[in-house]
């Protein structure tokens, strides 16, 4: 079939209501209204002459050959994302898209400012569209090795071979209870990881209980996907976890949680700047990198 400018559109919609799930996320990325969306679709359909998704009560779901058209549509988008930065690149201007992914509760971080590097990235003459996603480490990790991340910044406990990863920066890790907790006013010569041992904690399983060494035998009783559900976990009084120092601080201040600091539980957590090795990164991915690695070694 032939791939018309109508049909690119189309399939840039289908692509962007697949990976938010149905038509409420693509509404905000598109900037259509479900309406339109809706025509996109079966416009495409019309053309490619099957059913892509099937969408009503039942909720929202792709077909067998809508999963095969969304495959060769996203490698065929990215090859024209690519072929466009490097135009862009002969002519000396930074073109193309830059999808950026930040892991969750670090963007208030005065020791990790993105911002500033997204300052320093877009003062040059540009022509430049831009993605920021804030998720898990699993999310940013998937996002990277399928191409929808091109640049990400995040402690990343599993390591894939396609993935490039550069150490940047160090951050502390402490473990806290919220105010009603029963260790909350316990005196801290009390408090020992025996102690601790026999209360309820909260983890990541992602970290694969690296946090967890200095403890024996911890009750592990929760487990939270990000940094915001382990901080409510802990705010509960119910469950001891560990969280960000500069995450926790707004809480500690306020005198609504505590850092238990028995011996061996400071916990550090290494992030990286991520790219994906193959295909090559396009140049505005790799000069974005470069900025955010300029600006964090300019705050240690």
């Amino acid at each position: 079939m032939r791939i018309s400018d109508y049909t690119l559109r189309n399939l840039r919609t289908f692509c962007a209501v697949v990976e938010h799930g149905g038509f409420g996320g693509a509404q905000a990325v598109l900037g259509a209204s479900q309406a339109a969306i809706s025509t996109h679709l079966k416009d495409l359909e019309t053309t490619l002459g099957f059913t892509l998704c099937q969408r009503g009560r039942a909720g929202f779901t792709v077909t067998a050959k809508g999963a095969e058209v969304y495959a060769e549509a996203k490698r065929m988008l990215g090859v024209m994302e690519t072929c466009e930065a490097n135009l862009g690149t002969l002519r000396r201007v930074l073109t193309g898209h830059l999808r950026i992914g930040i892991v969750d509760s670090e963007v208030d971080n005065p020791d990790l400012p993105v911002h500033l590097a997204l300052r320093r990235f877009f003062t040059r003459e540009q022509q430049v569209r831009l993605t920021v996603e804030v998720g898990t480490t699993e999310a940013l990790s998937k996002g990277l090795q399928t191409g929808d991340i091109h640049v990400a910044v995040g402690p990343f406990p599993t390591r894939h071979a396609n993935i490039d990863y550069r150490p940047v920066w160090v951050e502390d890790h402490q473990l806290y209870c919220g105010l009603n907790h029963p260790l909350f006013d316990r005196p801290a010569a009390e408090i020992t990881p025996e102690t601790i041992s026999r209360h309820a904690m909260t983890v990541r399983p992602y970290l694969e209980r690296a946090e967890l060494a200095a403890l024996h035998e911890p009750q592990i009783t929760a487990s939270v996907s990000n940094m915001e559900a382990q901080a409510v976990l802990i705010r509960s009084g119910c469950f001891l976890g560990f969280l960000p120092v500069h995450f926790a601080q707004k809480w500690v201040d306020r005198g609504e949680m505590r850092a238990l600091d028995a011996p061996g539980l400071l916990w550090k957590s290494q992030f990286y700047i991520a790219l994906r090795v193959q295909p090559e990164p396009t140049e505005v991915a790799r000069l974005f990198a470069r900025d955010l690695a300029e600006v964090l070694v300019q705050k240690t």
